[in-house]
């Protein structure tokens, strides 16, 4: 078994920031990571592939996000974006685990 991991420290401009992964050859994402610097920061989360279709909608969250046992299918490259942060100019943690086939 094979894990493919992004990580990325980004940090948030006009309330939004996008993180884009290596292309996936092809597996199930196992979990989502996201974790701001300050843990009262509000964002919301979500996942667009390559045709900018939205994949996954985590809505608002306060601090963290942590999604595990998704068993999502990917393929390609997968842009993560961080939407309507507040307060502006936080620093987040991305993390997204997925086992390649």
């Amino acid at each position: 078994m094979t894990i493919y991991e992004h990580t990325s420290s980004v940090t948030v401009s006009a309330g939004s920031v996008a993180s884009v992964t290596l292309r996936v050859l092809g597996g199930l994402c196992q979990q989502v990571l996201v974790r701001a610097n300050t843990a009262t920061t509000v964002f919301r989360a979500n996942m667009q592939d390559d045709n900018s279709i939205t994949r996954m909608d985590w809505g608002f969250h306060t601090g963290e996000l942590n999604d595990i046992g998704l068993n999502f299918p990917m393929v390609g490259r997968y842009t993560f974006n961080i939407t309507n942060a507040n307060p502006n100019n936080d620093t987040f943690r991305i993390l997204l685990a997925v086992q390649e086939k």
